[in-house]
């Protein structure tokens, strides 16, 4: 499938409730990550979360709810021109925006307000009637897969590709923050191999402190990644267990630069020169073994392989019985390639 929007190298910071309802905290969240990632040289973009909260959340739930999701969604709620604000705090920035709708009237809004991407929960990526708004909405889409199970992925990835839309997976694990034995990140290099063509990546929810997880998703072959960011705060207090300071994205951008050139290219590159040099260091050389008259035919009885290796000189592996020696060779001598002959049928390459 060709894809018009290039996900590959995006990263995804994930702003969620940690503006903490303020707009000048949620400002500063902006403004600090935008200033990691600028320095990073990485290419980045800050997400919102979206919801019509009068009409996301029953009217009996609206003034009080045991639900710890409906008091954080009610406690951190922002006005849609603060919002307003900080995308264009974002842009301002050079970052590039996204935003994930809970319901089928944020995405309209999305749209109205020009963002670049819309995001899929894993929590949405079942819900149908949102799914069919956002493939309408014409936008490029990136999907999480946590908590779903192989028929499920297989109904998304059918689906957007019979909508015609731009969108890439993300493997992801809903436990926040997540251990170690539900990381799953092989599940990465499963998606890429069942679904060709669509860009995989990763939103990860691991301790943020942790930098192991991001490289080994590398190596598997994540090409976009998502992390929940923050600002701890006296006013507002530590993050929540899951979400990364400016200095720890930091340390997360570097572990995914590290481990890029750890992993190197895909297809096997030209060896390095100073890799070149090292086994050269250890190659063997072709040496008589006793006097060789010119113009007779070298045998395998007739020469012995060591080290080291000279400059000019025939080598171990390229040596086959055959050659016809054109000068008096010594007893120990090293049997140079401009000493010997090379028969037209002797598979021998100098």
């Amino acid at each position: 499938m060709q894809q018009a929007f290039d996900f590959r190298g995006l990263f995804v910071l994930d702003l969620a409730n940690n503006h903490q309802g303020s707009l000048a905290h949620g400002r500063r969240v902006i403004r600090e990550v935008a200033e990691t990632a600028i320095a990073a040289g990485v290419r980045a973009a800050v997400k919102f979360q979206f919801r019509q909260l009068d009409t996301f959340i029953h009217p009996d739930h609206q003034e009080q709810s045991p639900l710890k999701y409906v008091q954080r969604f009610m406690s951190t709620r922002l006005k849609l021109d603060d919002f307003r604000l900080m995308l264009e705090d974002v842009r301002e920035h050079g970052l590039e925006t996204i935003c994930t709708p809970f319901d089928e009237e944020s995405v309209g809004v999305i749209s109205r307000m020009g963002f670049d991407i819309i995001k899929v929960a894993s929590c949405s990526a079942r819900d149908w009637p949102l799914l069919e708004e956002v493939a309408r909405a014409g936008k490029p889409v990136i999907v999480s897969t946590g908590g779903l199970d192989q028929a499920d992925i297989d109904n998304l990835v059918s689906f957007f590709q019979h909508q015609g839309v731009d969108f890439a997976l993300m493997h992801c694990v809903s436990v926040y923050p997540t251990p170690d034995e539900l990381m799953t990140l092989a599940q990465i290099r499963t998606m890429r191999e069942r679904y060709p063509g669509v860009r995989v990546g990763w939103s990860t929810h691991e301790r943020p402190d942790d930098t192991v997880p991001v490289g080994m998703a590398v190596a598997l072959g994540a090409e976009l990644f998502e992390r929940h960011v923050g600002v701890p705060t006296e006013e507002h207090g530590d993050l929540n267990a899951y979400s990364s300071s400016p200095e720890q994205l930091a340390a997360w951008f570097e572990a995914h630069r590290r481990a890029r050139v750890l992993c190197g290219p895909r297809q096997r590159p030209p060896s390095a020169a100073v890799e070149r040099d090292a086994l050269d260091g250890l190659r063997r050389g072709v040496y008589a073994r006793h006097p060789i008259k010119a113009g007779a035919e070298i045998s395998r009885d007739d020469v012995f392989f060591a080290m080291p290796f000279e400059t000019g000189q025939l080598a171990s592996e390229i040596f086959k019985p055959g050659i016809v020696a054109q000068r008096d060779l010594e007893v120990n001598a090293a049997i140079a390639e401009d000493s010997i002959e090379i028969p037209q049928d002797a598979d021998v390459q100098v």
